[in-house]
């Protein structure tokens, strides 16, 4: 029994020592288990410190790169302290570091693919190298994180068309176009009668028609219902055809279903041509016209104002600085003053006196057109209201003086000659004739009492746009002849042969209480410049590599005549939004016939309109010129529109807009299209009204439009001065440092 107890307790003993045994071994794994939760606590957070570090470095990277995108979209380059930024995320602060890319900044300029989006175009990249480093408190944790990027500068006047909204293409005469069109919104193609859009080999190997909505073959227009009508030939990106490297056309026909965009597979069939949903491409500002402090304003060579701002005041055009020998008094009414600014908006004294000197040896190279007083909206007005001399404060001094003929070259074909004979332009003074004096004008000067230059009244007497329903007052300027007398003369007004920013950049404009409305009647109009390199020296340095012009308005510009067309230039205008003029608009002042601006002073019943005048009253000719021709890039705002017609904008055939019955005549027009947005200070409705289609009434017949694309601007050296750029980035490389 003894033994028996004796094992029993031997057994509970042994029980007992096996149980704390296993209790001491699980307190040592409890023990080290708890060790490692701790340790891994311990590297999970400093694990997640590290990647809340690497967060914020590429937080950092990426707000370095955005920056300096914004530098170029608001047409800048980094410098100084732009390389050298900081970021401050909640606790951590990170140090951004950039350095341009050895000889890169700017690369060459290159050109991308042709397939690709934009294929075709040249881009100027810049190539950058950027370090991001992250620290996080405490113990100031570390990431590192390092790129390189391009940014691409696209000029932007390498699209025959560019839109930043819906683009409509839906003209009622025939239309041929060549070159590139974009919309960042929807197209809408809606010919009447037949629109081609092709390549032209070899200046133009390619066609590319790109939107970033969809594509529609059809849409509203004069009417409440969805049409699709006419013809639409499109150059596909292949040639299997022509053996002339000429691309293969395919008529686009209208679609199926009424109101729906081009399918994938339709447009598939044009090898890459036509394509939708495509990138959206970020443009300039449109303020970069302001003036004040857009960038063209404060880069220009020269800015003409016309100053309402300022009270009126007469001007002693009788100084020996201005008019030496002249004949006559040369004195002026009280008018408003036509002024140099600097750049700050004073007056600039030298430069004005300069410019007044110009406007006293050139006459009629630079006015303004004045508004009658009291003058109701035609068609309820007469000829005696508009053309009295009294009509106008201060008045005219005679009625003759309410319209007479402004103009040099007024066949527009880039010479001054017989053909143009107009004896108002005829110069005054005693001596040597003046080297611009035309053959046709007698030396010396015949004196005669009742001949216009014996005063200096810069103005004309009204300008009435039907279109937009309103008299203007408008700055008018022959380009022409102030690039001329200012060579001429030794720049007193600008450096003639300047090479800055890839030539002239003129601004002009009108100041006064209404430069900011949403609806003024403010403008500028160019005239007599299809010449502009009279001199055959103002655009260095070479014909290979020329500087150009650039001329700017943050008011409407109004384009009379042939422009650039005689040994063409880079040339560029941009406004708030541009018309177009015939050169038949005015004609010579022959037989006492004065009349320029005022189209209806023949049978005012019915025929208050804008249409030419002619020399005798009772007709309305537009010249003997055939067609027009225009090169230059224009940028403008244009209204909105929708698929309703009282809010059609006119669509790409009135881009630029029209005022007069061309009557089959054509626009010959090179150059590249551009709207940012809409116009700001026209925003008038069209006078016709919904419903009521004025074409044909003679309120308004538009040009067979023949646009083409200006190849030149391929090349980057061919670009008129200060051409806009859209920006995009593309990030190259990116890798993470671990130190």
């Amino acid at each position: 029994m003894r033994l028996a107890a004796r094992t029993i307790r031997d057994q509970r003993g042994a029980a007992l020592f096996s149980a704390l045994v296993f209790l001491t071994a699980m307190s040592a794994l409890a023990a080290a288990y708890a060790m490692n939760v701790r340790a891994n606590l311990a590297l999970t957070g400093s694990s997640g410190v590290r990647r809340s570090a690497f967060y914020a470095a590429e937080a950092g990277l990426n707000y370095g790169i955005t920056n300096f995108a914004n530098i170029f979209r608001n047409s800048g380059t980094p410098e100084g302290l732009d390389f050298t930024q900081s970021l401050t995320l909640e606790d951590k602060h990170v140090d951004i570091d950039i350095d341009a890319a050895a000889n890169c900044a700017p690369c060459a300029s290159t050109r991308i693919p042709d397939g690709e989006v934009f294929g075709g175009l040249n881009t100027i990249p810049y190539r950058y190298v950027v370090q991001s480093v992250s620290k996080v408190p405490p113990g100031d944790s570390t990431a590192h994180v390092a790129g390189e990027f391009d940014i691409h500068n696209i000029p932007i006047f390498q699209f025959l068309a560019f839109v930043d909204s819906h683009l409509f293409v839906m003209p009622l005469p025939n239309m041929n176009l060549h070159g590139r069109l974009h919309t960042n919104g929807d197209l809408y193609i809606q010919p009447d009668n037949t629109l081609r859009i092709e390549d032209d080999p070899p200046d133009m190997p390619n066609v590319q028609v790109t939107a970033v909505g969809n594509i529609y073959r059809g849409g509203r227009k004069y009417d409440s219902s969805w049409r699709c009508s006419g013809t639409t030939v499109i150059d596909k990106l292949e040639d299997v055809v022509s053996p002339d490297d000429d691309l293969d056309p395919k008529t686009l026909s209208c679609p199926s279903g009424s109101g729906n965009p081009l399918s994938a597979s339709t447009i598939a069939q044009w090898k890459g041509s036509i394509k939708n949903s495509v990138r959206n491409i970020t443009t300039p500002p449109v303020e970069i016209i302001d003036r004040g402090d857009g960038e063209y304003w404060s880069n220009a060579d020269l800015r003409i104002v016309l100053n309402l701002n300022t009270a009126p005041y007469a001007i002693n055009f009788g100084s020996p600085l201005l008019c030496q020998g002249a004949l006559g008094t040369l004195t002026s009414p009280a008018l408003y003053p036509i002024e140099v600014q600097t750049a700050t908006g004073s007056t600039d004294v030298a430069k004005t006196a300069q410019l007044w000197k110009f406007m006293c040896q050139r006459r009629g190279a630079i006015f303004y057109t004045d508004v009658p007083v009291n003058a109701p909206t035609p068609p309820n007005n007469n000829t005696a209201v508009v053309s009295s001399a009294a009509s106008y404060s201060p008045p005219f001094s005679t009625n003759q003086r309410v319209y007479r003929r402004i103009g040099e070259d007024t066949s527009g074909d880039g010479n001054i000659n017989a053909t143009d004979s107009n004896l108002d332009i005829c110069p005054t003074g005693v001596g040597a004739a003046p080297w611009y004096r035309p053959s046709y004008c007698a030396w010396p000067p015949v004196a005669v009492n009742t001949s216009w230059y014996q005063d200096m009244d810069y103005r004309r007497g009204a300008f009435w746009n039907h279109r937009a329903q309103m008299w203007m007052m408008m700055l008018n300027i022959n380009l022409r002849a102030l690039l001329e007398w200012n060579q001429v003369n030794g720049s007193p007004l600008f450096p003639y042969n300047d090479t800055t920013d890839g030539g002239l950049v003129m601004f002009f404009t009108v100041s006064g209480p209404q430069s900011d409305a949403a609806l003024n009647n403010y403008a500028v109009r160019l005239f007599d410049s299809a010449d502009l390199d009279t001199r055959n020296t103002t655009f260095p340095p070479t014909m290979s590599d020329p500087t150009g012009i650039t001329v700017v308005s943050d008011q409407a510009v109004l384009i009379q005549g042939n422009f650039n067309k005689k040994d063409k230039f880079p040339a560029a205008i941009l406004a708030d939004a541009i018309w177009i003029l015939s050169q038949g608009w005015e004609v010579p002042a022959n037989a006492g016939a004065y009349r320029n601006d005022l189209k209806s002073v023949f049978n005012l019943s019915t025929n208050w309109r804008d249409v030419p005048a002619s020399d005798s009253p009772g007709t309305g000719s537009f010249s003997s010129t055939s067609a027009l021709t225009l090169n230059a890039a224009l940028l403008f705002g244009i209204g909105p529109s929708t698929l309703n017609e009282n809010w059609y904008n006119g669509g790409l055939e009135n881009f630029p807009k029209f005022l007069e019955s061309w009557d089959g005549r054509t626009l010959n027009y090179r150059g590249s299209f551009v709207s940012l947005g809409l116009p700001r200070h026209k925003e008038s409705n069209w006078a016709c009204g919904s419903g009521n289609d004025c074409m044909g009434s003679g309120v308004y017949d538009p040009p067979d439009r023949e646009y083409d694309y200006d190849a030149d601007f391929n090349e980057v050296e061919n670009l008129p001065p200060m051409t806009p750029k859209v920006v995009y980035v593309q990030q190259r490389i990116y890798t993470r440092i671990y130190e």
